[in-house]
């Protein structure tokens, strides 16, 4: 949110993978990251501008704290950004730390039927 302009987007999705695990991104109609900077944002303290750090805050640690949440769970972290499009953050969860809910609780109606009734994809 710290990125993204007044007016701008910020999309939340889950969504099921083919092999039975699951997805969350994080989408935005930000300003995008430069491409040579993409392989460090996940570096503990790496800024992209050090300068912007003053008007946004921050110390660096966000992605880097996700990346290591995710790999303990034998995920992964993907991040796609282009400069005057926006950026997206993708976790990535394998079907071993994924379960459905006894009861729908926020939005698991977007699970797939097949899933639901034990059938595969």
């Amino acid at each position: 949110m710290r990125y993204t302009p007044e007016g701008g987007r910020i999309e939340l999705q889950w969504r099921w993978t083919p092999d039975h695990g699951g997805e969350i991104s994080v989408i935005d109609n930000g300003p995008g990251i430069a491409r040579e900077h993409l392989p460090r944002l996940t570096e503990r303290f790496y800024r992209v501008d050090g300068s912007r750090s003053r008007d946004t805050g921050g110390t660096g640690l966000g992605l880097s704290i996700v990346k290591h949440v995710v790999q303990r769970h034998g995920g992964e972290l993907r991040i796609d950004s282009e400069p005057g499009k926006g950026s997206s953050f993708r976790l990535k969860f394998p079907a071993t730390r994924v379960r459905l809910a006894d009861s729908p609780a926020m939005g698991d109606e977007a699970a797939p039927a097949a899933l639901a009734g034990g059938e595969g994809l």
